[in-house]
């Protein structure tokens, strides 16, 4: 009765098959892996560390990254800063009013160069950063491209403006190598021209308990990948089930028509 499954188009089929479920269920498994990374960071988007400032190579060394543990830290890094590749991160509210976040790359002597998010200013005119060698000290954050919602990401961007604070992104449009994440600016030496920016705001924290748009969207996913595994293996079965019937009517009705032939 179902010698019909080893047909060259019946195999196909079962390949097929074969080849999608454990797809599906790896695609799966990833998302949930995700949605543990997401919910283990919080609900929040960022955190201060009470531990003591350090250089920022020392805490993320050359094409290291920025750790868990880490995250929060006041760095400190000496540089120049780089104004021709100076952009803007439209779309950031502050006390209810739209803004911007001042990205400029800093050059440090010797080492990948720090993206530093120099703050926040009304508008998207940013201005410039200073001439010369400055010592910056802020928070080391996460880069926003992992740890940040799509809702948060503005459209319609312009020359001279992303969507997001992302190491990833912006090494590929920078002519030198960067340290991973970014640096939130708290402090400047010599202070020059920053009294029109404010500092990227410090979100409250949630005590550890709060699960993030973004792990209740990956879990959303795991179990869609699963739900997908699950129809592939039950429209096989329902495929094979139906042919079988059909086949076997046809016998019957084969049969039944010899029968009344010969009688």
């Amino acid at each position: 009765m179902y010698r019909f499954l080893l047909q060259p188009r019946w195999l196909v089929f079962h390949v097929i098959v074969l080849v999608a479920v454990p797809v599906c269920a790896a695609l799966g498994l990833w998302q949930f892996h995700r949605y543990g990374e997401h919910k283990e960071a919080g609900g929040t988007e960022e955190k201060v560390s009470a531990a003591p400032t350090v250089p920022l190579g020392e805490l993320v060394p050359g094409a290291g990254k920025v750790e868990s543990d880490d995250r929060g830290r006041s760095v400190t890094a000496t540089g120049t800063y780089d104004a021709a590749r100076q952009v803007v991160v439209p779309g950031r509210k502050l006390a209810g009013r739209s803004g911007s976040y001042v990205v400029t790359p800093l050059l440090v002597p010797g080492g990948p160069a720090v993206v530093v998010n120099r703050g926040w200013v009304e508008g998207t005119v940013a201005p410039a950063p200073p001439v010369g060698p400055v010592t910056v000290t802020g928070r080391l954050e996460w880069s926003e491209a992992e740890h940040t919602s799509d809702a948060d990401r503005a459209d319609d961007l312009r020359p001279g403006q992303i969507s997001m604070i992302s190491t990833p992104e912006l090494v590929n449009v920078l002519p030198y190598p960067l340290t991973d994440g970014f640096v939130a600016l708290t402090a400047q030496t010599p202070t020059a021209d920053s009294a029109a920016l404010a500092p990227m705001p410090v979100a409250k924290e949630s005590g550890g308990g709060g699960i993030s748009g973004r792990a209740w969207q990956n879990l959303g996913y795991t179990a869609q990948w699963f739900v997908f595994a699950a129809a592939a293996v039950f429209l096989w079965w329902r495929v094979i089930r139906r042919e079988a019937d059909e086949r076997r009517e046809a016998q019957e009705a084969e049969l039944l028509l010899e029968l009344g032939v010969k009688s």
